[in-house]
């Protein structure tokens, strides 16, 4: 018996599907996404679409850093005041580093018995206690968020949105170095991101969200932490982007649909994508992709000549929501994005064809991601 047309493109559908669903080939490597919601990092092999281990680091976890000798994953831990360092090589956690001193009492000046009585001035990260349940609240700390590099790459620079500061971390021996205080500007003053480029460690200070007064992005010197000069930006930046190529830096004003540029002289130039961009991440050539939150959508940003495309994030009939952030595969072909809905996916997204060419199941509200050697 003969199949039926219908039957036939049925095949033929089927077929193109799983033809879409092939990831292009790149150099061997993993996919990692941090998983606020369940505590841990994902390891992802992108060739079999499969999360292959989950590593527990502890409350949070947010902004990933690859080191830079590509050894080490450092793991930002908003709700255990701590950085998680993993060592790729095992894929596993090899220590964590607090970003702020456990206290000793309380804002009213009372003691915290608890952490006298369960010794926890010599722990290095808040997890440790509040993690498992016993001590209440689970969320604690100066919610430590954004991460880069020192010019040396020697230090960790990470900014804290309760603490209002910078702190200084060695890496080689995992210990805290220095707390800069950050003199807030106006009703701005929670330290919400860094990154470095060009001799200066650029900062987003801004006020408490919800807000509608306008943050700062604050350039200081990378040697000295001296201010060198602030312009404002939105009431929410959630991300800064070095741009060494125009010698300026990015921000994506999350509260907006606008992408700003600045360079040292605080000038800026905009650009209009969809809106709630979060994430940022730099493409091959002059190009730019932006994860539109609220929208659903990436844009993608020819940052030369200033011309934006728009694409809502679907694959095989459905749409998938709140992309936060977005790393390249080693070839650079593929975009790796963050799905952050209740029902977490990584979406493969082929940079040529514009669209989502596979999906990968992985937790929800899972936040960023880094494509490392394997």
């Amino acid at each position: 018996m003969k199949p039926s047309w219908k039957s036939l493109l049925g095949l033929l559908i089927g077929l193109g599907l799983a033809a879409c669903s092939r990831p292009v080939s790149a150099p061997p490597h993993w996919v990692l996404v941090s998983q606020a919601g369940s505590s841990t990092v994902a390891v992802v092999d992108p060739e079999a679409g499969t999360v292959v281990k989950r590593l527990t680091v502890g409350l949070l976890p947010h902004r990933l850093l690859v080191s830079p000798d590509r050894a080490s994953v450092y793991v930002v831990l908003v709700g255990s005041q701590a950085v998680a360092e993993l060592d790729l090589t095992t894929l596993s956690l090899r220590r964590t580093f607090l970003t702020a001193a456990v206290p000793l009492r309380r804002e009213d000046g009372s003691v915290i018995q608890a952490h006298q009585d369960q010794d926890a001035f010599s722990h290095t990260t808040c997890y440790d206690c509040h993690g498992g349940g016993s001590a209440k609240p689970a969320i604690v700390g100066t919610r430590p968020f954004g991460i880069t590099l020192s010019p040396d790459g020697l230090k960790l620079i990470v900014s804290q949105i309760r603490g209002g500061d910078l702190v200084v971390l060695d890496r080689e021996k995992g210990s805290l170095e220095r707390t800069l205080p950050l003199e807030p500007t106006g009703s701005a003053h929670e330290a919400a991101d860094v990154a470095l480029m060009n001799g200066s460690f650029y900062v987003a200070l801004r006020p408490t969200p919800p807000a509608t007064t306008p943050a700062v992005i604050r350039r200081l010197d990378a040697k000295t932490l001296e201010f060198q000069s602030e312009a404002p930006t939105g009431s929410d930046p959630a991300m800064l982007l070095p741009d060494p190529e125009r010698s300026r830096v990015l921000v994506s004003n999350f509260e907006t649909n606008t992408l700003s540029a600045f360079d040292a002289s605080g000038r800026t130039l905009t650009y209009t994508v969809t809106p709630g961009p979060l994430g940022m991440l730099k493409l091959p050539g002059d190009r730019l992709l932006s994860l539109n939150y609220y929208s659903n959508a990436v844009s993608l940003v020819d940052l030369k000549r200033g011309a934006v495309e728009s694409v809502g994030l679907e694959f095989g009939g459905r749409k998938y929501v709140n992309p936060t952030h977005a790393a390249l595969s080693p070839d650079g072909k593929l975009a790796y994005i963050v799905s952050s809905g209740t029902e977490g996916n990584l979406l493969v997204f082929d940079l040529g064809q514009k669209r989502v060419v596979r999906v990968i199941p992985i937790d929800g509200l899972s936040y960023d991601v880094v494509t490392v050697p394997r």
